[in-house]
């Protein structure tokens, strides 16, 4: 383009230059006339010379170099004139050669030319311009292309999970108390030498693998599996016959028999316009997790998971809308004759339990939570969860592994039809929490219940009439947890807090009620699956059900004891080994922590060693819910030490000792063979370390 408005340039200058050769001499100025043609030629000359030449350069040079020439013809001539003295009389002038004078039409033919190439040119660039934008975007397509179908093999398998190596030592978790009346003890104990051997120990481990297969943005499948899932070390010994065929000799095995893969979980997410679904094997966790509680933690056990159907709405003002029903038991199945259909069918839809809830939550992420810290304002969050659980049948018995093979009509098998009850359940269990943060403070709580009937504890149709059995039992529980921190020192290096929580009790029965399977010292309450005697709780028994009605005696037809999900843990030895959960009792555990480099919260990096230590009092709400007969249970202090590098490796060990009082204590009373001399709780010990590798 430049060159176009150059060669345009050089037309109009050269236009004017020919018509200024055309123009004639004026008659008064002989002189001037004289010096004219020789002006001419020289501007003639020029001309054509500065043409070519302008031809290569921009419009601004061409135009400032022709009006240069024009100035420096017209000083000339201008100064010959002056220069000059009158003239003496003359020949005339000899005309100039005709081929020396530039033709006006060749002048602008030879520009044309050069303009005719210069468009040319002008359009080969253009099209090779236009060529090389459509190459450069259609690569830019191939490659946003190749980018995208990097990104989702990139992002389509993203493995997550941890794996870890525990070790234990405990020492007098019997507190030195021996058995209750009904022969249970309060922690397993060495067996060989059971008189003088008080310690026990073992190491375990666990790889969990949590992966995400990321179809696409908005599809996901996710799935958790354990591999050797909580095995001792040193379990499982392969042992060639060494000495005979009837004699093992473990001492020298060199190799383990296999464990299967255990797969706990397989679901799959959905986004969509209106919001999240989410649908299979899930695990699920709601507030501080007394109720529901995913156990997703380096150092947990347990827990839950549903079979669940969940639609999440998208978020209104920061609230998250969820409707979920999960399947809870699908009750009598059948794979057909020798497994003819292929998989499981459900036979009776009338014995399947479900769960409905619908679940309000307000929970900030961490970037929303940092933002609003940082700005010195409070970080509000809470939610409420409502469930209805219910089962109208029950198919306990086990189907018959020949159903369908004689070709037996399903609908007309008796022993199948025997083995149904009408349990006749419906539980409430509204659960709410409450999180409070700001600056250097933080408060959690959560407040569970569950509330309702089972119509009958009956196993099959024909208990049903029986009266120990056939009553219903109602359900009152209630369950609160509360922990929180003050944080001191820079980065939040110190950590101070107090932990409370308590699960309601049952007035008036025996046993703590965490293991409502164990037969107690009481009344007969029939038999259990097996056919075998079941008796409600005594005194001095440790644990049993929380219901009794002995002799056909409704004398306590109501379970009104709290137990927090198992994978809530706060302790070391009492709640967690001993009772097995926080129930029939409360506690106060003030705590601390220290980490030297600060926590990420508070502008540290959450890394290097950190010391933490809790105090523990706790207490039953009713003495007849202790094997000691008396409210106080103990005194428990933990200690641990635990180090963390940049890449998540953790390292960490604890100790806990627990000084038993009078609640842990054998009172010697409700022994079938008459009473025993009373026996005090001694202390008892325990040691965890752990390694873990989260990813």
């Amino acid at each position: 383009m430049s060159r176009l408005l150059a060669l345009t340039a050089c037309i109009l200058l050269s236009t004017a230059a020919v018509a200024q050769q055309a123009a004639p001499a004026a008659p008064s100025e002989p002189a001037a006339s004289a010096t004219k043609p020789a002006a001419k030629k020289k501007s003639a000359k020029s001309a054509p010379d500065a043409a070519k030449s302008d031809s290569k350069t921009d419009a601004k040079a061409a135009a400032k170099a022709e009006a240069k020439t024009a100035t420096e013809a017209n000083s000339a001539t201008a100064d010959a004139a002056k220069a000059t003295p009158a003239p003496a009389p003359a020949p005339a002038p000899v005309a100039a050669p005709a081929a020396a004078v530039l033709d006006p039409d060749e002048f602008r033919r030879q520009v044309m030319e050069e303009v005719r190439k210069e468009l040319q040119k002008t359009k080969d660039e253009v099209k090779q311009e236009t060529s090389w934008v459509e190459a450069d975007s259609t690569a830019r397509v191939q490659d946003s292309e190749a980018v995208e179908s990097l990104k989702r093999s990139v992002n389509l398998f993203q493995p997550h999970g941890y794996f870890r190596v525990r070790y234990e030592f405990f020492n007098d978790m019997n507190l030195g108390r021996g058995a209750d009346p009904s022969g249970n003890t309060l922690f397993p104990q060495g067996f060989i030498n059971s008189g003088n051997n008080k310690s026990i120990s073992d190491a375990n481990m666990r790889f969990r693998f949590d992966p995400t297969f990321m179809i696409s943005e908005d599809i996901q499948i996710h799935m958790t599996a354990d591999v050797l899932d909580n095995v001792l070390l040193g379990s499982n010994p392969q042992n060639d016959p060494i000495l005979d065929q009837y004699t093992p000799l473990s001492l020298l095995t060199s190799g383990r028999a296999g464990v299967p893969i255990n797969v706990k979980r397989v679901w799959g997410r959905v986004n969509t316009q209106l919001g999240e679904f989410t649908v299979g094997r899930m695990g699920y966790n709601f507030g501080l997790g007394i109720l529901h509680n995913d156990g997703n933690g380096l150092d947990q056990d347990y827990g839950d998971t549903y079979d669940r159907v969940a639609f999440s709405l998208r978020e209104f003002k920061g609230h998250r809308l969820t409707v979920m029903m999960d399947l809870l038991d699908k009750g009598a199945s059948t794979t057909g004759e020798f497994g003819s259909l292929g998989r499981s069918v459900d036979i009776d839809t009338l014995d399947d339990g479900y769960r409905f809830a619908l679940e309000i939550l307000r929970v900030d992420t961490a970037e929303e939570a940092r933002r609003k810290l940082d700005a010195g304002n409070w970080v509000i969050n809470y939610g409420i969860t409502v469930d209805l659980r219910t089962q109208r049948w029950d198919t306990p018995g086990q189907v018959s592994s020949t159903l369908g093979v004689t070709g037996t009509n399903i609908n007309g098998n008796t022993a199948l039809r025997a083995n149904v009850v009408q349990r006749a359940a419906k539980l409430y269990q509204p659960d709410a929490f409450f999180s409070l943060r700001k600056d250097k403070f933080s408060f959690e709580t959560e407040v569970a219940t569950t509330f309702g009937n089972v119509g009958t504890r009956a196993t099959n149709d024909a208990a049903i009439t029986d009266p120990t059995i056939s009553q219903p039992i109602q359900f009152g529980q209630v369950g609160v947890a509360l922990q929180s921190a003050l944080a001191f020192m820079p980065a939040d290096a110190l950590l101070i807090g107090i932990d409370a929580g308590g699960a309601s009790g049952d007035k008036g029965v025996y046993g703590f009620g965490a293991r409502p399977w164990r037969s107690g010292t009481g009344g007969s309450m029939g038999t259990d699956a097996a056919g075998q005697p079941f008796n409600a709780t005594g005194p001095g028994n440790i644990d049993g059900p929380h219901y009794n009605f002995s002799n056909a005696a409704h004398t306590h037809g109501h379970i009104n004891n709290f137990v927090f999900n198992r994978a809530f843990n706060i302790d070391m030895i009492l709640w967690r080994n001993l009772v097995s959960s926080v129930t029939s009792g409360w506690y106060v555990k003030p705590n601390a922590r220290y980490r030297p480099t600060g926590r990420k919260g508070g502008g540290g990096d959450d890394t290097g060693f950190e010391v933490s230590l809790g105090l523990i009092y706790s207490q039953a709400w009713y003495a007849e819910n202790t094997p000691g007969l008396a409210l106080p249970l103990g005194v428990e202090g933990d200690v641990g030490v635990s180090y963390d590098t940049a890449d998540k490796l953790h390292v960490g060990v604890m100790y806990g000792i627990l000084i038993p009082l009078d609640g842990l204590g054998n009172t010697g009373t409700g022994y079938s063979g008459g009473d025993q001399t009373p026996q005090t709780g001694s202390i008892a010990h325990s040691v965890r370390a752990m390694v873990s590798m989260p990813f």
